[in-house]
């Protein structure tokens, strides 16, 4: 032990040779060293960072190296979860996370397998519905010409109108799986404004329950193009509309404004929806009890399928109290 304060050094030894050392008894003693302080102080922290040097260069090399690596998989998985299912992971075969970049890659190639089936599975299940439904129109058609009797004419329209319901049904189904294959949207300005005006226009065309309510439509001016794809969009906007008109009373009330984020306001004078249900409409083919009839018609999908588009775009839909009595929905999606 150096006691360098009193230039002084200190060492235990084994007289006897029992032990290698530890003796308690003996030990050398050497005083009146020619010790320099500052020079034992900077041999000591000399050694300590020659140490420190030895480890930490090591341990970096392989930190920067397995940070990069980290790094590298978290950019593959960002691309993936974009919808770049293309995407794989490039690591070296001796890095400490090849395995794990491994078992992305296998994720990534299963995931893209199976949309593609999926996109497949669909193209094919559209032209399978759709020529069945043809078919039965036509021969309902011929069957109404042929059909001299007014009960047999008042059947056969019953049963060209649950054949219209089906087709309408295919056709959402169809248009949800659509919608949930989309991996990106094609985000592109327009002008929404004309857009709205097209909507409410589509709207007003359609016959069934609601039509003729007033709607009042607020649109700030300083809100003029927005992003997105306009299809996707306005079809959200379109299925909320359509939803309104069913349960209001009479009167719907649509504002859009930007504040971080664009958005637009859906409000109806109807009997609005319990608390417990608003969470739940958003789910595929879930319906409120007082819908169940053909008066209001619908097949829960229409509300699914504007969260799936709004989810697309980065954005959310939610169902809130209107003040108006009924319902408010809420659509917002980043500008």
């Amino acid at each position: 032990m150096l006691d360098a304060t009193n230039k002084a050094f200190f060492r235990r030894v084994d007289v006897k040779g029992d032990k290698y050392i530890g003796s308690m008894d003996e030990v050398i003693h050497a005083r009146d060293l020619p010790i320099d302080i500052a020079v034992a102080l900077q041999m000591e922290a000399l050694c300590y960072a020659i140490v420190a040097l030895a480890l930490l260069i090591p341990i970096a090399l392989w930190s920067r190296a397995h940070w990069q690596g980290l790094q590298a998989l978290s950019t593959v998985a960002d691309e993936i979860g974009a919808g770049k299912l293309s995407s794989r992971t490039n690591v070296n075969s001796g890095a400490s996370i090849y395995p794990l970049a491994q078992c992305i890659n296998h994720m990534a190639g299963r995931i893209e397998s199976l949309v593609a089936s999926q996109a497949s599975l669909l193209h094919s299940v559209s032209h399978e519905l759709r020529t069945p439904i043809a078919r039965l129109e036509f021969a309902i058609e011929l069957l109404r010409l042929a059909a001299p009797d007014a009960a047999l004419a008042a059947r056969i329209d019953a049963m060209q109108g649950d054949l219209a319901e089906f087709d309408a049904l295919v056709a959402e189904l169809l248009g949800m799986a659509r919608i949930g294959s989309e991996r990106t949207v094609q985000s592109t300005p327009f002008a929404l404004a004309p857009a709205l005006a097209e909507c409410l226009a589509l709207l007003d065309g359609q016959a069934g329950a609601g039509a003729g309510i007033e709607v009042e439509v607020d649109i700030d001016p300083a809100l003029r193009n927005v992003g997105g794809e306009q299809r996707l969009l306005m079809r959200a906007i379109g299925n909320v509309l359509r939803n309104a008109r069913k349960y209001a009373h009479s009167r719907i009330a649509m504002a859009a404004r930007k504040v971080d984020m664009v958005e637009i306001v859906v409000e109806d004078d109807g009997p609005g929806i319990a608390q417990e249900e608003r969470e739940r409409i958003f789910e595929p083919l879930y319906r409120l009890d007082r819908s169940r009839d053909r008066a209001t018609g619908g097949f829960g999908l229409g509300l699914s399928i504007a969260r799936k588009a709004l989810e697309q775009h980065g954005g959310a839909v939610a169902a809130e109290p209107s003040t108006l009595g009924g319902a408010r929905f809420v659509l917002r999606w980043p500008a």
